[in-house]
């Protein structure tokens, strides 16, 4: 049983390898984690001075979460996020210098969606930048051989990801209007179509329109991921 699971996860590490877009990329990644175990992820760039500038590529964080997280600016005081403290070594969830209360209440909230324990990879794509892949467990600890495998995985979705050019985001440069803005920051916030609509005095059809839009420069499928990843970017500020 372990012989096959590992000749599994290696030719799913070569499918990321040979992935013909940050589409196809990001779907291998998610089927080799989804191998190993009962693990949710997160991957993004984040700068190593300025950690404003920040590009998530892809996420199965539960879509309410999200929201939260980025309603309560989680993604400003986060202590997971740390590419100064822990450089390009990977480290355990644990090991994460928790500072603050809102720290410890950000952690605590996530614990209680049932996630227990954690591991990160940081990779560097630029001199300024570093590639985080963070992969959260509702087991009490990843064991070595499952992080040696998340690490594989980790380096083959880092090294395809430099080969397709995609260390330069696709979305540089983006420009959203100023109603695509207020439409994505409302949403950042849990409102749905009708209460946006309400706030801006417009219909529901132009709430949609907008958001589409949105979702369509920023190259996402829903309007959480497109609010969360407009944040992360500095396009709006919820």
């Amino acid at each position: 049983m372990i012989a096959r699971l590992y000749t599994d996860i290696f030719d799913l590490a070569a499918d990321i390898r040979t992935a013909p877009d940050q589409h196809g990329l990001v779907g291998a990644f998610g089927a080799l984690i989804g191998r190993l175990g009962p693990y949710a992820y997160s991957i993004g760039t984040i700068h190593r001075t300025d950690l404003v500038q920040r590009h998530l590529i892809g996420t199965t964080y539960p879509d309410a979460w999200m929201t939260h997280y980025v309603t309560q600016h989680y993604h400003h005081i986060d202590p997971v996020i740390d590419p100064v403290r822990h450089g390009l070594h990977p480290y355990d969830w644990k090991d994460a210098r928790i500072t603050t209360p809102q720290q410890q209440t950000l952690l605590h909230e996530f614990g209680e969606m049932g996630f227990r324990s954690g591991h990160a990879v940081p990779l560097q794509v630029t001199t300024g930048t570093v590639m985080l892949v963070s992969i959260a467990s509702t087991e009490q600890q990843i064991d070595t051989r499952q992080q040696m495998a998340i690490q594989l995985a980790a380096s083959q979705f880092h090294y395809r990801y430099c080969q397709l050019g995609l260390d330069r985001p696709q979305v540089a440069g983006t420009v959203l209007s100023p109603r695509e803005r207020e439409c994505l920051s409302w949403a950042a916030q849990g409102r749905d179509t009708t209460e946006i609509g309400d706030i801006l005095a417009i219909s529901d059809n132009t709430i949609k329109f907008h958001l589409k839009n949105a979702l369509r420069k920023l190259g996402c499928h829903n309007r959480v991921q497109a609010a969360v990843k407009a944040t992360c970017m500095g396009l709006i500020h919820p």
